[in-house]
């Protein structure tokens, strides 16, 4: 008994959870190296997907994903591309009283604006809002994320099809733009049927390690050990496959790190 003991505690002394995680990943000193080094390898998509896993109330992070995006990514992308196409429909009448993340979508689509890109939010009717919104005035989650997804579909093909010679940037949450949903997350995605259709698609998933460290949801991950390595001075990037990232943006200290150690 003594023996096995030691055999346990040896192996798990000697277990490297990262070394795990498939297909590697690499380390860049910052957000502008980690964008450049994806769009060095993706050189011409039609649409860049860009996805964030949404803050909760219990998140500690400073800075969101949305706010990183706003501040370190769209001057990256706007060169490729003309439009900008986001995850609201705040200039509907239906829309519910504005939040600090509503604040914050719009002043990211006023810095799309500003630096040339056309932004263009979900055409949402009060019927359609109506829909999802039982007798009780609760929401029906599945049939707004159904709803959302269509939504972005059709208002991408549309941009795509008026105009053939510029990319879209389309930002909303890691649901809708993954490229390899797992079942039966399929009808929820808006990217993987346009790359069925031969348009070519980037998937670039934002992770601020603050906000998905005490996510459940995110623990079954191929990449969330990497949160393990997350720190304040380096960006990680982990390549799921042909078109799609996930950025490990910079930890606000070393301590999130232990949560993945931990598990």
């Amino acid at each position: 008994m003594r023996w096995l003991l030691l055999l346990l505690v040896a192996c798990r002394v000697d277990y490297d959870p990262i070394a795990e995680v498939p297909h590697g990943h690499r380390e860049v000193r910052d957000t502008a190296a980690a964008i450049s080094l994806i769009l060095g390898e993706n050189a011409t998509p039609r649409v860049y997907a860009i996805g964030e896993y949404h803050e909760s109330r219990t998140a500690i992070a400073k800075t969101s994903p949305l706010a990183r995006f706003t501040h370190e990514i769209i001057s990256l992308l706007e060169p490729h591309a003309h439009h900008l196409v986001v995850e609201t429909w705040l200039d509907s009448a239906c829309a519910s009283p504005p939040d600090r993340t509503d604040y914050e979508v719009a002043h990211m689509m006023a810095t799309g604006e500003k630096a040339g890109l056309v932004p263009h939010s979900l055409p949402m009717t009060c019927i359609e809002y109506d829909s999802v919104v039982d007798a009780s005035g609760h929401v029906n989650f599945l049939l707004l994320l159904e709803l959302v997804t269509d939504k972005l579909a059709a208002t991408t093909r549309a941009l795509l099809a008026a105009d053939p010679d510029r990319a879209v940037i389309v930002y909303g949450g890691a649901l809708h733009n993954d490229l390899y949903p797992r079942w039966p997350l399929g009808e929820l995605s808006y990217a993987e049927p346009l790359a069925r259709d031969g348009i070519a698609v980037l998937e670039i998933d934002l992770v601020v390690p603050e906000i998905v460290a005490h996510m459940p949801m995110v623990r079954d991950e191929p990449w969330f050990p990497l949160l393990g390595r997350a720190s304040a001075d380096r960006v990680i990037v982990w390549n799921r496959g042909p078109g799609s990232y996930v950025v490990i943006l910079p930890a606000q200290s070393d301590a999130v790190a232990m949560v993945a150690k931990l598990m």
